[in-house]
């Protein structure tokens, strides 16, 4: 994308200022969240590998018309982060909490990921273009990551460096004992399974199947940009943000040991949200999310 093109969008995002559509969230069977809306709208067809920016333009457009809270205020990164993230559209912005910087990543997926019946399907794809659907549905991923640095253009954030584990006790002090001995991050982090790895820190921060019902449908916690990262199932800046805050020294503390205050106010977040199993058009597993107050 060429400079002036995602200044343009970036303008576009640094004016906006409106409410989310109603909708509801959902995490399909390849444990990926979408919001769904009651009403339909089209995403035409783009290239599968490099979509033209007249695309990205109108898909932007399109995100602000349902989650414009997802995107306000933004910067739309030139190239997917990661790269190999083709058909992403990747915004962020940093923020500043105590004396560390943290960057909110918000991506949405430009590609259709499947569940259109052929009604829906208005155009058919060909071998580099992606089909046009009519659908009803958002891919989206919020993370915030523990930033070391960006690289800017002018006013505009272009790419991004998060803060890599750097050792340190990953351990809660109120649940330090003899028979669980500390273990550090680069322990942690030197294993090359990162579900096991995400799974072992879940356990370190106590995160049990009664705090997070969710379980393993979608993790709260995990390893992104080679950095820990928090990850949130609602797709609106400023809400994550007033949750964030209660807990951020989760991506900090990581030499003295998260405190006991800052664990309690995570784990009472998890628990606000509640989750039915219930099926796709197509007969898949869905899980449908509900948080019970949006204000924890």
């Amino acid at each position: 994308m060429k400079v002036q093109d995602y200044q343009s969008i970036n303008r576009i995002l640094n004016e906006t200022s409106a409410k989310n559509k109603p909708g509801e969230i959902y995490v399909d069977n390849l444990h990926s969240p979408y919001i769904q809306f009651s009403e339909k709208f089209l995403i035409p067809g783009t290239s599968s590998t490099q979509p033209e920016f007249g695309d990205i333009k109108n898909f932007v457009q399109t995100v602000l018309k349902y989650i414009p809270e997802a995107i306000e205020g933004t910067y739309l990164l030139p190239e997917p982060r990661p790269k190999r993230e083709t058909g992403k559209l990747f915004f962020v912005r940093p923020m500043l909490f105590g004396s560390s910087r943290f960057l909110y990543v918000f991506s949405v997926d430009m590609l259709y990921l499947g569940g259109a019946g052929s009604e829906e399907i208005k155009k058919p794809g060909s071998q580099n273009m992606t089909p046009s659907i009519l659908t009803d549905r958002l891919y989206f991923q919020v993370k915030i990551i523990h930033l070391h640095s960006t690289k800017e253009e002018g006013e505009n954030i272009t790419d991004f460096q998060a803060k890599r584990f750097q050792g340190g006790i990953f351990r809660v002090e109120s649940e330090k004992d003899a028979n669980k001995p500390i273990r550090r991050f680069s322990e942690i982090f030197d294993e090359i399974d990162f579900s096991e790895t995400e799974a072992k820190i879940r356990e370190e921060l106590g995160i049990s199947p009664e705090i997070w019902k969710l379980g393993r449908i979608y993790s709260p916690i995990g390893i992104d940009y080679l950095s820990l990262s928090l990850r949130f199932l609602i797709p609106s800046l400023p809400r994550t943000i007033r949750q964030f805050r209660n807990f951020y020294p989760i991506l900090t503390e990581t030499e003295a040991g998260i405190p006991e205050e800052t664990l309690n106010k995570y784990h009472e977040y998890l628990s606000s949200f509640e989750v039915e199993r219930t099926k796709s058009k197509s007969g898949n597993i869905l899980w449908k999310v509900i948080q019970k107050s949006s204000d924890n």
